[in-house]
């Protein structure tokens, strides 16, 4: 009798080890794992001389506070001399003795001063978005002197048709955070970052 479950034990584990088209349920990729609807799709990228910038990169903080480590990766890239986040200015600032010279860094006008005051340096930061084909999560790099966006990449991360099955198209009262999940689920940080390194090193060798 013993021999006889057994047996059927095993038949049944077998069984459910793989689908009738071949396939096991183990190589079925979950939400988690799925890789994003669309690629990068760089809509900005402007060719510069990127050596004029390379003495500081700030970060400001990132939209998805799940995946708080472009700090350490934009050190990691090693372009820039030193690399901090937008919370750090004020200390930043007091360091090189530049408070009557930057006053208000809570507005981008405060980050036009310290371009002038200190030395020339780069904005890298996120930002999720709605358009009318559903949820982007963009990385975006801004020259703070003039405001102006010269690296700008995006990765859909949910669809219209998603968000209109989970009842989050509630644009009219803000985009939540919530509606940018698929960004950590779906690699579209690695893929963005990526996008921006290939972005860097083709204007460093320039």
């Amino acid at each position: 009798m013993r021999q006889i479950c057994t047996a059927t034990l095993i038949l049944l584990l077998l069984g459910g080890c793989a689908s009738p088209g071949g396939t096991s349920p183990a190589a079925t990729p979950r939400a988690s794992e799925a890789t994003p609807s669309s690629s990068v799709d760089v809509r900005i990228a402007r060719k510069i001389d990127v050596a004029p910038y390379r003495a500081l990169a700030v970060v400001m903080p990132e939209y998805l506070d799940s995946r708080p480590d472009a700090l350490a990766r934009v050190r990691k890239l090693g372009v820039f001399d030193q690399v901090i986040r937008s919370e750090d200015l004020p200390s930043f600032v007091k360091k090189h003795g530049l408070q009557g010279q930057v006053t208000d860094l809570g507005k981008w006008s405060g980050y036009q001063a310290l371009f002038h005051a200190y030395k020339p340096f780069l904005v890298i930061r996120f930002d999720c978005t709605a358009g009318s084909d559903g949820v982007r999560y963009s990385l975006i790099v801004t020259r703070p002197d003039t405001l102006k966006n010269i690296f700008v990449g995006d990765v859909e991360v949910m669809s219209r048709s998603s968000l209109e099955i989970r009842g989050l198209l509630t644009l009219g009262a803000g985009l939540r955070e919530s509606n940018c999940y698929g960004a950590v689920d779906h690699g579209a940080v690695d893929a963005l970052f990526a996008s921006m390194t290939q972005w860097l090193d083709e204007n460093i060798r320039s």
